[in-house]
């Protein structure tokens, strides 16, 4: 029973404007790529993240979801490239695929930057028939064996910044593509819905020890809604504690998720980040929670460390 509630769920997720598609995260404020590709390129360095995410723990055949992405600056910081792999393993199915970007960075003023940003990449929808008890053996909509199928995938996205926020907007699967695997049947209404993500941030330094970063993230497509909203105390860029909400406000105005987390980046090279989500509402009862994993590595990033100078 708990495998085909899961399999059901993600057909579902197929119908256009039903729900949403694509993976959850929680720590986006430290790979804001995840979320707007026009970020690619704002720094002076490449920057490589992986994430692993297991949700709803407790739950047989729950979410599990696994991302690697690199991006950085090209011609002196007016443009950006990366790309991304992911998979987002539901019970018997997955979604995988990858993503490149570019990204065109207008300097508006000597304190604001205006960005821009293209995405393509292909996706992979995978069923292991085999694996699913049928109520009818002989369905012919769901075969015994693996069905798959792959499409090409576009998105969009602009993005305004100053020096301590930021705010932008992207649009992945732009296109709204059909998601169809049988060859001989065209007329499914199944696929690719068009997402907004919406996400923005703020940071205030104290002094030169404290600081304080609030960021914001809203995924909408059609008439569902999902808003995080989090907030960090951070020591010494080195440090922090935080702690998340995630809620509706159109779909069901009630809070999903509340989270904690906590990180540490060593030399300004290298990071960590845990975050622990904390289910309510009717799922809150089957799971104990979701548990997320982000490490993050720069490349070329200027040491800021005086130099010792020779005797």
């Amino acid at each position: 029973m708990k495998k085909l509630i899961a399999i059901s769920i993600v057909l579902i997720a197929f119908t256009q404007a039903k729900a949403q598609q694509l993976e959850q995260w929680t720590q986006f404020f430290l790979n804001e790529y995840m979320v707007n590709p026009a970020v690619s390129g704002t720094e002076d360095y490449f920057q490589a993240n992986a994430l692993y995410r297991d949700q709803w723990v407790g739950i047989q055949d729950a979410p599990r979801t696994y991302y690697l992405s690199v991006q950085g600056p090209i011609v002196k910081q007016t443009m950006g490239i990366g790309g991304t792999i992911f998979s987002d393993v539901v019970g018997q199915t997955r979604r995988n695929g990858f993503q490149a970007s570019y990204a065109y960075h207008l300097k508006v003023s000597e304190d604001y930057k205006l960005s821009f940003a293209l995405s393509t990449g292909m996706l992979q929808f995978a069923i292991d028939g085999s694996k699913i008890d049928l109520d009818q053996a002989n369905d012919i909509a769901l075969s015994g064996g693996l069905m798959s199928l792959w499409s090409l995938d576009f998105g969009s996205g602009v993005r305004f910044s100053a020096k301590n926020w930021h705010a932008g907007i992207y649009v992945p699967q732009i296109a709204g593509l059909k998601a169809q695997f049988f060859n001989d049947y065209s007329e499914t209404e199944s696929v690719l819905a068009r997402h907004y993500y919406i996400n923005g941030g703020y940071r205030y330094d104290f002094d030169d020890t404290w600081a304080i970063d609030a960021n914001f993230l809203g995924k909408i497509v059609g008439s569902i809604d999902i808003y995080d909203t989090q907030v960090r105390g951070i020591y010494k860029d080195m440090v922090w504690l935080g702690s998340s909400i995630r809620y509706a406000v159109v779909s069901g105005a009630s809070v999903q998720a509340i989270g904690f987390m906590t990180g540490y980046q060593f030399e300004n090279n290298l990071s960590i980040g845990y975050a622990y989500d904390l289910n309510v509402g009717k799922i809150g009862a089957a799971t104990s929670g979701s548990h997320e994993i982000v490490l993050g590595i720069r490349f070329n990033k200027p040491n800021k460390a005086p130099l010792i100078p020779a005797e």
